[in-house]
């Protein structure tokens, strides 16, 4: 075990000044997590359940989240279609921006308080494995703060998710419709533009969404910060909540 540490321990030190030196050697998982790194190399790696390793759990589960609000999203929407509530509240409340603004604004917040619950519960079923029968090696306030903001951002991704499948669901006027349209968008439409236009992929939603939660460092191949990614995104979100607010206005309920 202890020599394990030290050959871990080198590694590090030899990481971290290839790092200093500006050498362009240095593999992009050494650059995020040197000690990760080390410790999946010939050093050895410890086989107890490393607590630190929930960060890279909640990355891997960012993607399934965001199709999780965009679910719940489409669902939402679908849903008082179906059952014809789009009338009922109409009755009660006639204007229409008003009311389609104010289910958006519920959904938004359920989606994001929901996302944000379901990482923080495995982040607390998953402590004591750490604590108790792992390591906690790792685990300090700069691993806190990089995580949190994992949470944050998927929440924040599956909301926009979410709200995306709302306003397609309200321009559709069911469920099908909206998980319809981001399948085939998702699934064939960028990849196609991948494959015939990649000078594109800057604007595509999946890469975008890649590069907010995951950051610069794995996701270095778009032109563009995480900031501007997240802008991006948001205005899509925006434009297409425009459409489905128009039909909502001049389409007949009944």
């Amino acid at each position: 075990r202890q020599d394990r540490a030290a050959g871990i321990a080198r590694c590090v030190r030899d990481v971290n000044d290839d790092i200093s030196s500006g050498s362009h050697d240095v593999a992009p998982d050494a650059i995020e997590d040197p000690e990760r790194f080390c410790r999946n190399q010939s050093y050895g790696s410890d086989p107890r359940f490393g607590y630190r390793e929930l960060k890279w759990i909640l990355t891997s589960l960012g993607f399934p989240l965001m199709m999780l609000g965009w679910l719940l999203g489409a669902s939402f929407m679908g849903a008082e279609w179906n059952n014809r509530t789009v009338t009922t509240t109409l009755t009660w409340e006639p204007r229409r921006a008003r009311v389609l603004c104010a289910k958006a604004v519920a959904l938004t917040a359920i989606a994001f308080t929901w996302i944000v619950a379901l990482q923080i519960v495995l982040a607390g079923a998953l402590y004591p494995a750490g604590a108790f029968e792992g390591t906690m090696a790792g685990v300090d306030a700069g691993w806190w703060a990089d995580t949190g903001q994992i949470v944050l951002r998927a929440g924040g991704l599956a909301s926009m998710a979410g709200l995306l499948g709302f306003s397609l669901g309200t321009i559709g006027r069911n469920t099908a419709a909206a998980l319809g349209v981001g399948f085939i968008y998702l699934s064939v439409v960028e990849g196609l533009i991948r494959g015939f236009k990649p000078a594109w992929i800057d604007w595509l939603v999946g890469d975008n969404a890649a590069l907010v939660l995951i950051g610069d460092i794995e996701v270095n191949h778009l032109g563009h910060s995480e900031v501007a990614a997240g802008l991006l995104l948001a205005g899509y979100t925006a434009a297409i909540f425009g459409v489905a607010l128009v039909f909502f206005r001049r389409r007949d309920v009944a």
